[in-house]
């Protein structure tokens, strides 16, 4: 599954830069996103970068190639966003909210493109000595979408020097080591959410942390126990995301962008414990309250496929903008549908490829491997590729999907050193996957 990057939520909820007050839900919802985009965004500042270095022209190779759709509008309303834009480079709340504005669209249009439009109205600021913590916050958001992890956790880190009560700096910090296997680092994190009285966002994340170091039913339990105590709230007592008394006590429900986040890992707890129907019931509910974010939905494609439910599958997948993840999805499904026939995604998902690889970005590693592994050339050459690029992406992050796809290469490459590699960190984390077990104890017995 896809545990996201980073927090490229709702920054509409910003108040004041002093107060860094971009309400908490929102940036779980993003923590939800942070999991589930694995969109390439191009920075206006890194393409600056390479044009002054001489880095050759990029040039599509399919001329209809759409490189970025231009804001619409009346001329007096780009004039107008012109004009805040301007404005923002002496205005940190209004810079906030611009940059907050684009996240918040890029993550819910699949147009990676408005990264790069979010990060120039924070480069202004970013470029200063002192940056106030939500706009370290919000560039932090864009590193993680380009997966430069140890670059978010250092402005994260300045963010939290500066205010330590930032509940948001905080949980996306413990999204990003989650998604790149530092567990014990994010601990404190998810332990000080619990303690400030983020109840539901503490115990999603310390959950998160407790499935992935030895203790996978007792993440289960967890999290079983906290929707229970939601379920119990009367249907017609209840409102999403608010304070609410019932029979007396206080209860916090959380929002449906929390719920679904909530529903994903529990779904991927589930699939790491063999519970294939208990994860797609959880993934459906997350889809049907989250129907905008890729990760849960892909998530449950992925189920559908394991179960040979492709027809399901490709429906799930019908969005008007495909993103890598869907793309690829979508030519694993077609393909084993019509064997023999070259899917018709698989063209537009090589596209997609090149273009990132041409760009010199590596946020795909993820779909690289798995497309190599799905879709092999002839020879022992080919499982040697695919074994690179699932190494590769597993050194830069280990959600279960990068652990699966790693253990699968290193298996078909019959590679000790990768599975020495492999088994070392296993008996390190005490990470716990059936289907990574049993790719592992079939590699030994081939």
């Amino acid at each position: 599954m896809h545990v996201r990057r980073v927090i490229t939520g709702v920054i509409a909820a910003m108040r004041t830069i002093a107060a860094s007050t971009i309400a908490l839900p929102a940036l779980v919802a993003s923590a939800f996103a942070l999991s589930t985009l694995a969109v390439s965004a191009l920075a206006v500042s890194a393409a600056a970068a390479s044009a002054a270095e001489g880095a050759a022209p990029f040039r599509p190779i399919d001329p209809g190639f759409v490189v970025a759709k231009l804001p619409g509008g009346s001329p007096r309303a780009r004039d107008g966003s012109a004009r805040q834009f301007e404005l923002s480079r002496s205005d940190p709340q209004l810079a906030a909210q611009l940059a907050g504005a684009l996240l918040e669209q890029a993550r819910t249009s699949a147009q990676p493109q408005l990264y790069g439009r979010a990060e120039s109205v924070l480069a202004p600021w970013i470029a200063r000595p002192a940056v106030p913590a939500p706009l370290l916050i919000l560039e932090a958001n864009i590193l993680q979408q380009r997966h430069e992890f140890a670059a978010a956790i250092e402005l994260l880190d300045r963010a939290i020097a500066q205010n330590p009560r930032s509940g948001q700096a905080r949980l996306m910090r413990a999204n990003v080591r989650i998604v790149t296997g530092d567990y014990e680092h994010a601990r404190p994190d998810c332990a000080w959410l619990m303690g400030s009285g983020e109840q539901w966002t503490g115990s999603v994340c310390i959950a998160q942390v407790l499935g992935s170091t030895g203790q996978l039913e007792r993440a289960r339990a967890l999290l079983e126990r906290l929707m229970a105590g939601d379920a119990a709230v009367p249907s017609g007592q209840r409102q999403t995301g608010q304070r609410q008394t019932v029979q007396g006590q206080t209860v916090q429900g959380p929002t449906a962008e929390v719920l679904a986040w909530t529903l994903s890992v529990r779904a991927d707890l589930a699939l790491r414990a063999g519970a294939l129907p208990e994860a797609q019931d959880m993934l459906t509910r997350a889809v049907s309250l989250a129907p905008t974010s890729d990760y849960a939905r892909l998530a449950l494609v992925d189920v559908l496929i394991a179960g040979n439910r492709l027809a399901q599958a490709v429906s799930v997948l019908d969005t008007t903008r495909p993103s890598a993840g869907v793309l690829l999805r979508r030519s694993i499904a077609q393909s084993r549908t019509h064997a023999g026939r070259t899917p018709d995604s698989l063209a537009e998902l090589k596209e997609r490829l090149n273009v990132s690889a041409q760009r010199g970005e590596r946020t795909h590693l993820r779909e690289e491997a798995c497309l190599a592994l799905e879709f092999p050339q002839d020879g022992a050459g080919s499982r040697h590729a695919a074994l690179v690029l699932a190494r590769d992406n597993f050194s830069v992050q280990r959600e279960t999907e990068d652990i699966r796809l790693f253990a699968r290469a290193a298996v078909d490459a019959r590679d000790p050193d990768a599975l020495a590699t492999l088994k070392e960190w296993l008996r390190h984390s005490h990470y716990e996957d059936i289907v990574v077990d049993q790719l592992l104890r079939s590699g030994q017995s081939s």
